[in-house]
């Protein structure tokens, strides 16, 4: 560690040296542009102008396609390159589709430019037009419908809603990877300038957006059970599940409610009706009868998916209970 003793010129003005060192290595000159951010701890932490050159990528792909092509991209897009050149010596029209599926399955990056060994991607979206808090609200509000929705078909045996919630599942991955993405141009310092999130609020986000994408999963594979079985339940296990669906969705609110409001007081709350919401559950499956082997199934597959949920919102209420001792006194609750 450095030290610089604080110098003052004119009336009001403090001055401290940068250390040479680390302008040399940043290019600093006269006039340079220098990002500086206050920390809660009271740190100042100083970042360099960073150009457009600086988040450019060249991906070369050779013969990669598929599942591999596709994470390469995802992993460019999450660490915060705004334009992504694709290449390839013999590009293929099976790589050129898979490039354009996952590009449409992104928020921001549109192609601008293709030729026949290149694909040129660029990020048109503006970093501060959704940041994480109401990218994080937006994932919460899509994931509660689903439950909602799956829930919902799972009582009723509605075949056409199943495969909506299926769909659906693609927009909770968008904004899940836009989260990241924002998380990761906040780590590397001014990318997106969001005066009140600080690193430590922002991997707290991130880590309830990855709750929240993996509930949607949940309520995806609901859906998909629901078309795979094709069968109603008994009366008695649809008004007992017509008591849980409520509650569960109340936690999927609290949870991030106690999150965004750092509300430690809610969190306990929700984490102690979780616990009381699964006793409901096993005391549901243990007292059901079932007509047919098809029916256990579906009960028992849905019983364990929504208490993976309630691991999930009982995780988000955990990390609103750590971040509200990350903050001053006055501000949590």
């Amino acid at each position: 560690m450095e030290t610089r003793k604080v110098q003052r010129t004119g009336k009001s003005t403090f001055i401290v040296s940068l250390p040479k060192i680390w302008a040399v290595k940043n290019d600093i000159q006269p006039g340079s542009l220098i990002y500086i951010t206050q920390s809660d701890n009271g740190a100042l932490v100083l970042s360099p102008d960073r150009s457009e050159r600086e988040l450019v990528t060249r991906l070369e792909i050779g013969e990669k396609g598929g599942d591999a092509l596709v994470r390469d991209i995802i992993g460019c897009y999450v660490s915060g390159y705004r334009t992504m050149e694709v290449t390839s010596a013999h590009m293929t029209a099976d790589q050129k589709r898979d490039i354009h599926q996952i590009v449409q399955k992104l928020i921001g990056p549109e192609i601008l430019e293709e030729t026949v060994n290149k694909v040129l991607i660029q990020d048109l979206i503006d970093p501060e037009e959704l940041q994480s808090e109401r990218a994080l609200r937006r994932i919460k509000t899509v994931v509660r419908s689903m439950i909602q929705d799956a829930l919902s078909a799972l009582l009723t045996n509605d075949r056409d809603m199943a495969t909506d919630i299926i769909q659906r599942d693609d927009d909770v991955d968008r904004l899940y990877l836009l989260v990241s993405r924002q998380f990761t141009e906040i780590l590397r310092s001014g990318s997106v300038k969001q005066d009140s999130l600080d690193p430590i609020t922002a991997f707290n986000y991130t880590r309830a957006a990855t709750n929240l994408e993996r509930m949607a999963d949940h309520a995806a594979r609901i859906a998909a059970m629901i078309l795979k079985c094709n069968c109603t339940l008994s009366p008695k296990t649809i008004e007992e599940m017509g008591t849980i669906s409520p509650k569960l969705l109340d936690l999927v609110e609290d949870s991030i409610s106690s999150l965004l409001t750092l509300s430690s007081r809610k969190a306990n709350e929700v984490i102690e009706e979780s616990r009381q919401l699964r006793r409901q559950i096993n005391q549901m499956v243990s007292a059901a009868s079932f007509s047919d082997e098809h029916e256990d199934a579906l009960l028992r597959m849905a019983a364990t998916s929504i208490e993976r949920m309630l691991d999930y919102i009982k995780n988000i209420g955990e990390l609103a209970i750590n971040l509200s001792q990350t903050v001053p006194p006055t501000e949590a609750k």
